[in-house]
C-alpha cells in the first residue's frame, strides 16, 4: 500500500499519466449524474443497450454526446442476472449501513441479556467480518466461561465437603 501511495504522490505538481487516467475517467463516470432526469436515462439505458443487457437502438445527437434509445424488448438474460447482481450488491449496502448506524448506539448489555435463542438470531443477522458478529462471539464465550466457572465452583465444593467428611470420619473411626 505504501509502494502504490509513493508512486502516486506528484511532487513537481505535474499530473502523472495515472493521474490524468483517473481524473478523465472520474470526469466521464460522474458526467451522467449532471444531467438532466431523461437525458441521463438516454445515456444509461444506452450503455445497458451497448453492453447487451437490453435489447435496442442507440442514436447519437450531431455532437455524439447525447443519445436517444429506442428500447425494443425485454431484457436479455445476462441484463436479467445483472439485475440480480445489482439489487443484491443494493440491498447489502443497504444492510451495511443500517448496521453501521444501529452499531453506534449499541450497548453490550443487550448481549447478555439475550437467551441463547435470541442471541443466536441476532447473530446470524451479520456477516462473520462484523463488529457485531464478533461482539456476540465474544459474549458466547463469557458464557462458556461462566458455565465453567460454575462447573469448577461446584468440583471445589464438593472436594471441601469431602475433605470435611473425611477429617470427621477419621476421628470417629479413631475413637472406636
Amino acid at each position: 500500500m505504501a509502494l502504490f501511495q509513493n508512486m502516486n504522490t506528484n511532487t513537481t505538481g505535474i499530473e502523472t499519466a495515472r493521474q490524468a487516467y483517473i481524473r478523465l475517467l472520474r470526469e466521464r463516470i460522474d458526467f451522467p449524474d449532471s444531467l438532466q432526469p431523461t437525458q441521463r436515462n438516454m445515456v444509461l439505458q444506452s450503455e445497458l443497450i451497448n453492453s447487451d443487457y437490453l435489447d435496442g437502438e442507440v442514436n447519437m445527437d450531431s455532437s455524439g454526446m447525447f443519445p436517444s434509445t429506442v428500447i425494443t424488448g425485454l431484457p436479455k438474460p445476462k441484463g436479467r442476472l445483472f439485475l440480480e447482481e445489482l439489487e443484491k450488491a443494493e440491498l447489502d449496502a443497504s444492510i451495511a449501513r443500517r448496521h453501521r448506524e444501529s452499531f453506534k448506539s449499541f450497548d453490550r448489555r443487550k448481549l447478555s441479556v439475550m437467551d441463547d435463542k435470541s442471541l443466536a438470531e441476532w447473530q446470524s443477522d451479520f456477516k462473520q467480518d462484523e463488529p457485531e458478529w464478533r461482539l456476540a462471539e465474544h459474549e458466547w464465550q463469557r458464557r462458556l466461561t461462566v458455565e465453567e466457572i460454575k462447573a469448577v465452583r461446584w468440583a471445589a465444593i464438593i472436594g471441601v465437603c469431602a475433605i470435611i467428611f473425611g477429617a470427621l470420619l477419621t476421628k470417629v473411626l479413631e475413637k472406636l
